[in-house]
């Protein structure tokens, strides 16, 4: 099973605009976009340095790195999810929906496919 279809499962779930799977530097292992508007190639690099800075910054006030972070915007929601620092895959995965995306269906379906994504690139 390829890492591009492991995102099939979150095309279903309301909202979706765009997904990816990330290697922790950034590194686009795996994407796909429904909307045009979309690119992961160009925004994916921005979202994982989020991401890795809010890894730091939950350490800074003692607490282990993130594993999920939420970016609400008037126009939509950025879903980031971590698979752990400390995993021998340490990937990220992001999902893009629109306004009104299930939000915690799309949390759900990404924490059902990283295992399946970290033993694909182990």
């Amino acid at each position: 099973m390829a890492l591009d279809t492991l995102l099939n499962d979150l095309k279903a779930v309301n909202g979706y605009m765009a997904a990816a799977i990330m290697d922790f530097t950034g590194e686009m292992l795996a994407s796909h976009s429904a909307s045009a508007g979309v690119d992961l190639q160009v925004a994916g690099a921005t979202f994982n340095d989020i991401f890795r800075g809010a890894h730091a910054a939950a350490g800074k006030v003692g607490f282990k790195s993130a594993t999920d972070l939420v970016i609400n915007t008037p126009e939509g929601t950025i879903v980031m999810m971590c698979t752990g620092v400390e995993q021998k895959a340490h990937l990220h995965l992001i999902t893009i929906l629109g306004k009104d995306g299930n939000q915690a269906l799309a949390k759900m379906t990404m924490h059902k496919i990283a295992p399946q994504a970290m033993q694909q690139v182990a």
